[in-house]
Formats: structure tokens, sequence, C-alpha cells
């Protein structure tokens, strides 16, 4: 028996050195937990509860631990109604899908039905890579499915987006962002498949607080848009053409003692612009 020790602990010691020679998975989880929202796990240090839209309650938000939950939208009726709550599903810290379930609503009567049902949902593919994310669109109501291909930077940070419509690809799309040394996106340019003479040019400048939409993975509206994308708050947007600037929007915020913002006005001298504003609650 004795003799038969040495060959034990060499093969054990060989088995060590091979999965030391193995190499990291593919993706790396640990790169794929730094990507930006809602792909990867930051953790929300400063917890956005509720928003509220030229004085009304426009949105509320719950969490699991340190990651968004939910997020719940009213109707700014006389009594803000609820009709419509988004959730997100994940496994292990990795993003599954995201659920929206809302209820039929009259705007004349200021009627929102207690019926929910599904109406929109998004399915987070296995990741193929560290720098490629791809997820499913179901819009359950009008029976459409639609494809988006993120592309992300070593940083982890969008850098392209590509749309697909399962039933019309003459729709389809690629935004391009451009990104400053503090992972702002200061420019996205839009090209349609159809039409890829007629793209659009928009360009943003920031401030330097901290952006409460950028760790939860989701904007305002509950999309993966651009005020989600940056993190620091937008304080102006330029769209342009093929001409030149067309119009610009305005930011001008006020900001709580955490340093995110605790009130934002939104201007612009565009054609059918309204200013609004919207009240943040933490």
């Amino acid at each position: 028996m004795k003799k038969l020790l040495p060959l034990v602990f060499l093969l054990v010691l060989a088995s060590c050195n091979d999965d030391k020679n193995q190499p990291a998975p593919y993706p790396d989880p640990a790169v794929l937990a730094k990507q930006q929202a809602p792909f990867g796990a930051p953790p929300v240090d400063v917890k956005l509860k509720k928003l509220l839209y030229n004085g009304k309650l426009f949105a509320e938000y719950m969490y699991e631990g340190d990651l968004l939950r939910e997020q719940k939208k009213y109707l700014m009726f006389d009594v803000p109604g609820h009709y419509q709550t988004g959730s997100f599903k994940r496994t292990g810290g990795i993003l599954e899908s995201y659920d929206v379930e809302a209820a039929q609503w009259i705007a004349e009567s200021q009627y929102v039905s207690d019926v929910f049902k599904p109406s929109y949902s998004i399915r987070f593919d296995a990741p193929v890579s560290d720098t490629l994310r791809t997820v499913t669109e179901e819009n359950l109501i009008f029976l459409e499915n639609f494809y988006r291909t993120y592309i992300l930077d070593k940083q982890g940070y969008i850098k392209r987006q590509e749309f697909t419509e399962r039933t019309n690809t003459t729709e389809d799309f690629t935004i391009t962002y451009t990104r400053n040394e503090q992972h702002n996106v200061i420019a996205s340019s839009v090209v349609y498949a159809a039409q890829p003479a007629l793209a659009s040019r928009v360009e943003y400048e920031y401030d330097s607080h901290p952006n409460p939409f950028f760790k939860l993975g989701i904007d305002r509206n509950g999309q993966l848009a651009m005020h989600s994308l940056s993190p620091n708050n937008i304080v102006k947007e330029t769209v342009m053409d093929a001409n030149g600037p067309v119009y610009t929007i305005e930011y001008k915020y006020e900001y709580a003692a955490n340093g995110y913002p605790s009130k934002v006005k939104m201007e612009s001298k565009a054609q059918g612009f309204t200013a609004y504003t919207m009240d943040f609650s933490y």
C-alpha cells in the first residue's frame, strides 16, 4: 500500500496541473457580470422608488437585493391608474427575461381594468461571447417578433445595436453609439436597411452627476434606451439631419443630497414639444 501512495499523489498533482492549464470558461462569467445593465449585475447603490411626471405618479420601482425586480407604470389620471407591470427574472444572477403585463384602459372615462394580461416579453439569450448579447422581443398583442443584437466594448458598454423584425426586414436598422472617456454616449447614429442614405444622428451633452436609470437597465419608459445607456445625466440633445442641427432639447436639473437628480425640467423650441417636469423619489 505504501508503494501506491506516491503514484496516487502524482496522479492528483497531474490532475491539478491539468485544471490550471484549462482555459477559462468562454465567455468569462466575471466579465459578463461587469457588463452594462441589464446584461451584467452591477448593484443599484441608490434605489429610485418613484417617478412623478408633472407632479403625478408615473412609475414605481421594486428591488430584489440590489437589483431591479419590477417596474409599475401609471396613467396620469386624476387618481393615478396602475396599468402596467414589468418584471425581471434572473437565475444565478444572470438575466433571463423581462415580462410585461398590462390592463385595458379608457382615457375619456379614466377607467383602468383590474385584469392584467401578458402584453410584451423580452427573452435574453445565453451569451455566446463577452461582447455579444442577443434578445428576442415578442409583442403578445400584435403578435410581432423582433430580434436585437447588442455589441459591447471590452469595458462592457453597448456600442452598437442591430434590430431585425421577423416578418418585415424593411424595418431593420442599426444604431451606433459613440462614447467619451466617461463612457457616456455623446452621439447615436441610426441607419435603416431600406434607406441607408437617410441616416439620422443625435448628439448629447452631460453633467457629472450619476444617472438613476443607468444601473436599473431600463429608462423611464421601461425600455433599454438612451436615458439608461450612460453613467451621467443628459443635459442637452441636438437632433441632426444631413444639413446640420434641426432642434435641441435641454434638461435642467435639481439635485438631492445623494448626488442624484431630485427634479428635472425638459424644454425645447421644437414644433409640438410641450415642456414638462419629472420628480425623483429615493
